[in-house]
């Protein structure tokens, strides 16, 4: 029979606790990047015969398949945390995916931006007048991946800096 001591008893809680920390993390960047690929997939507008929707903008499809990407690497790594607690290359990868997911929820700001407020200057008019409910829906799913950017980015700061133990 063992006997743990109660300082280790609550080096565990502390690891235990860590980890929970940190598969939370990564499960709301997983719904958020899920959420955020859903709205986008799903949103669509009609008017006067004319239909848009993500796939006439290949920075829209981009962004699904990263928001996707994004899901699927949070979700299998809050899946596998703690058989990945204090691997170094978590860190890396972490960082790799949250660059990307950044990467493209700027991209699609950015094409979003143009059609919200058009540029006079180069003859892109603001589409969002006319498709007012589609622009409302691509906004969401920015701030939705935004939201995956900031959890994910939290994550990766827990796997480079886990708790200690003593």
């Amino acid at each position: 029979m063992t006997i743990e001591l109660e300082s280790q008893q609550r080096d565990e809680t502390a690891s235990t606790s860590d980890i929970a920390a940190v598969v939370s993390l990564r499960l709301l960047a997983a719904a958020t990047s899920l959420a955020a690929a859903v709205v986008v997939i799903t949103n669509h507008q009609q008017r006067w015969g004319i239909r848009v929707d993500f796939t006439l903008f290949q920075v829209w499809i981009a962004f699904v398949a990263m928001n996707l990407g994004c899901f699927l690497y949070a979700a299998a790594t809050a899946a596998a945390a703690r058989r990945l607690a204090g691997k170094g290359w978590l860190h890396n990868a972490d960082q790799l995916v949250v660059n990307l997911e950044a990467a493209a929820t700027a991209g699609a700001g950015a094409v979003g931006s143009i059609a919200m407020w058009g540029n006079e200057a180069s003859g892109w008019y603001a589409v969002c007048r006319m498709y007012r409910r589609y622009c409302n829906a691509g906004l969401a799913a920015l701030v939705l991946s935004f939201a995956a950017v900031l959890f994910l980015g939290f994550a990766s700061v827990r796997s480079r800096y886990p708790k200690k133990i003593n």
